[in-house]
């Protein structure tokens, strides 16, 4: 099970972000951040990354997180070891697991490349992305042989249309959102079920048991892959505030809604950390629609972050599905979980609520 940095939940959770509150954040932010950093080299080499490829996140972490400097010497680095001259992932260790498309830990680099400045390799990164882009759907492959399964995924077309935003990829983002709201005008159980797959113009309803947890997500269940629905909304803010597209907020409410109307094992579960992606949805509505009652949300994830910190500084992934939790587990998890964190509270310190109280 998780060490968690406190043994007991906050009751009841917190709904205005307090001096205290913000300070426990920002510290808990630091102390990722500082993980994160004693474990990379001088050369910016990532501890673990002869093994396997749990870093992808932690350049865009780092620079949001407040260590640019690291971020720089880590990228240097993947350009000069994980990445190819086209801005895909070298083969082995760096490479995407298990087959997958290299959307979800390409993303990302896209995004930290960008905010480092280094838009030769952000645009080397989004041409090798833009081949796993569905140019009819708009949707993001799942696998990097979709010439064998086209089969479309929620968490990486969303990924994909977050990092089209940061690198003004406009055509991108436009696809990732006729996705996002094809995919869930055609749901057939909502607000209790969300299927997250598609081909082409069918969504996927029918999958072999042992793909179900990537592919449905039943809100009213345990240990579901909740976090879809934070990532699109996270996504879609974003896209609202480029493109003052009204329906895209209301696209963001109605997906973040499937989470606020779900069960409380959501956040409760000490085994289970899946609901981590919605408190950057919610951070990221509240910054574009600051009057849509995101606040609240926004104050009861950062606390939920705080509380699920490891004493050390990391974050785990959920133990229900990894027990016991190695080196590369958690940093990868303490990656996501500084990125989303640092979104909450630049959302909290830039409310009205959080300036005056701080």
């Amino acid at each position: 099970m998780t060490t968690l940095a406190s043994d007991t939940e906050t009751t009841p959770w917190p709904t205005e972000p307090t001096p205290d509150l913000l300070t426990r954040i920002s510290q808990a932010r630091a102390k990722g951040v500082a993980w994160l950093r004693d474990r990379i080299a001088d050369d910016g080499r990532p501890e673990g990354a002869e093994t396997a490829n749990s870093w992808w996140r932690a350049p865009w972490a780092l620079c949001v997180g407040g260590a640019p400097d690291a971020a720089a010497a880590m990228m240097g680095w993947a350009e000069r070891e994980a990445l190819t001259d086209e801005g895909d992932l070298r083969p082995g260790p760096y490479d995407a697991p298990g087959g997958t498309s290299p959307v979800y830990h390409l993303s990302p680099l896209a995004i930290a490349s960008w905010l480092l400045g280094r838009y030769d390799t952000a645009t080397s990164i989004n041409t090798t992305l833009a081949r796993f882009q569905n140019p009819d759907t708009g949707g993001a492959y799942d696998l990097r042989d979709f010439a064998q399964d086209p089969l479309e995924d929620n968490l990486k077309t969303a990924q994909l249309g977050f990092s089209a935003l940061v690198t003004g990829d406009r055509h991108t983002a436009d696809g990732a959102h006729r996705w996002l709201n094809r995919n869930l005008a055609d749901q057939p159980d909502l607000p209790y079920r969300l299927f997250t797959s598609r081909r082409g113009d069918t969504l996927v309803t029918h999958f072999p048991d042992e793909t179900a947890f990537l592919r449905v997500v039943d809100f009213r269940a345990p240990r579901q892959a909740y976090f879809h629905p934070g990532i699109a909304a996270a996504f879609l803010a974003g896209y609202a505030q480029q493109t003052s597209d009204a329906s895209a907020l209301r696209l963001g409410r109605e997906y973040l809604a499937l989470t606020t109307g779900g069960t409380e094992e959501q956040y409760d579960d000490p085994t289970s950390v899946q609901i981590c992606k919605f408190g950057w949805g919610a951070a990221a509505m509240l910054t574009a629609d600051p009057d849509g009652g995101h606040l609240p949300w926004t104050v009861r994830m950062g606390e939920w972050f705080v509380q699920r910190q490891r004493h050390d500084g990391a974050w785990a992934p959920s133990s229900f599905a990894t027990p016991r939790p190695g080196m590369l587990d958690l940093y990868w998890k303490t990656a996501e979980h500084v990125m989303e964190l640092s979104y909450i509270e630049h959302a909290l310190r830039s409310t009205s609520a959080g300036t005056t109280s701080a």
